[in-house]
């Protein structure tokens, strides 16, 4: 498909509710509560075809509306020429497909590579190993949803397993090896409770880790709630990666790819003394136990210095990611600079905390107008003295 010009991320951002911006066939719109809407509208063989592809707060992207426009196009041409429209044997399984996949990704440096293995390996390739990649379908993914709701997965479950199910086959359909991918429905998940610390919770908690036994806690702890880093990114850490002139950490695997981090002055203080004296390659959160060299996670430590700070809310190491990005909407900071801060995909997500903010200031504003002392206008202008 041609390079775009109008649909850009600027040119989304900027738009207001109600207006929309269009391109080869696709277009976003925003709607009246901030989300985005993805839909497509072309001609393929003589027969308009239009349709909803998802919402941007569901995790859709111009890549999917693409998508389905090539699956269209792919779709006229296997009827027009009789072909399967895939280079490789019409015969490869699912599962045979998956083992090339993951092969590819680990010579072309894939990103979370570990949970897709894990999800190929557990799930989509016991339920849907045998069938033919190739003539996969909308139906036989709803089959799995089934069973996998059957078996007690959640909906945000499936969801990540749809994703990597739907990376491979549009790897795949990029390497040229497909030539469409079934557009998999996503599931629903409910929204869940926005739980984060506050000012004081986050200085308790930094004094439990402070206090702790174990090295680790401290540092972790104050990676998390000053940047607002997942779990993993901050374990895999080295000394290299901490720039402090810059104020910068050099994240070389997330779920967000390669990327800078910003830090505040004080954490990269922090981490300038932490690591002064040693050497580059050097784990910051290193282990000697362990296979890999570093903390394999952080979890019961956490939990501890959680207990130990006197907090009784349900805190994970994640909450402290909901807990940065908060602050940042408190302080003022718009929804792409804090998308940007925590590495989200899309706007929505970080549209979150400041709808969250902008809500508690409407609160205060609100009760302060109530409960303010209110003045009484005066019925009569004073009578105006003669000379």
């Amino acid at each position: 498909m041609s390079a775009f010009a109008k649909l850009t991320r600027p040119g989304m951002r900027g738009l207001k509710a109600g207006e929309s911006l269009s391109e080869h066939g696709i277009t976003f719109t925003r709607l009246a509560n901030g989300d985005g809407r993805w839909s497509v509208n072309v001609m393929v063989n003589r027969q308009r075809y239009h349709q909803v592809v998802g919402l941007e707060s569901e995790g859709y992207t111009r890549t999917q509306a693409e998508d389905v426009i090539s699956s269209l196009k792919a779709a006229k041409r296997s009827a027009a020429h009789g072909v399967q429209g895939s280079k490789a044997p019409v015969t490869q399984t699912l599962a045979a497909a998956a083992d090339e996949y993951l092969t590819y990704l680990r010579k072309h440096d894939g990103k979370d590579l570990k949970a897709k293995e894990m999800r190929f390996r557990e799930h989509l390739k016991p339920h849907l190993g045998h069938k033919h990649i190739a003539r996969l379908t909308d139906d036989d993914w709803l089959s799995y949803v089934a069973k996998r709701k059957g078996e007690g997965a959640s909906p945000g479950t499936i969801n990540r397993e749809r994703s990597a199910l739907l990376h491979m086959l549009n790897t795949m359909r990029r390497r040229r090896l497909l030539s469409a991918a079934p557009l998999l429905a996503r599931q629903r998940e409910p929204e869940g409770k926005l739980v984060y610390l506050t000012p004081a919770e986050s200085q308790r908690l930094l004094r439990a880790a402070q206090n702790d036994q174990s090295d680790h806690a401290h540092p972790f702890i104050m990676i998390a709630l000053y940047t607002g880093l997942r779990h993993s990114p901050i374990l895999n850490l080295r000394v290299r990666d901490v720039d402090a002139d810059r104020r910068i950490l050099w994240i070389g695997h997330d779920k967000a790819g390669r990327r800078e981090q910003p830090m505040p002055q004080i954490l990269a203080d922090y981490l300038a003394d932490l690591t002064v004296d040693r050497d580059g390659d050097e784990l910051i959160f290193s282990s000697s136990r362990a296979e890999s060299g570093r903390v394999y996670q952080m979890n019961s430590i956490f939990a501890r210095c959680v207990e130990r700070a006197g907090i009784s809310k349900h805190v994970t190491p994640h909450t402290m990611r909901h807990t940065a990005a908060t602050n940042a909407a408190h302080a003022g900071l718009d929804a792409a600079t804090i998308q940007a801060m925590g590495g989200w995909k899309t706007r929505a997500m970080a549209e979150r905390y400041t709808h969250a903010a902008s809500m508690r200031d409407a609160m205060d504003t609100l009760q302060n107008r109530l409960s303010g002392r209110r003045s009484t206008p005066k019925l009569h202008r004073p009578t105006r003295r003669s000379a």
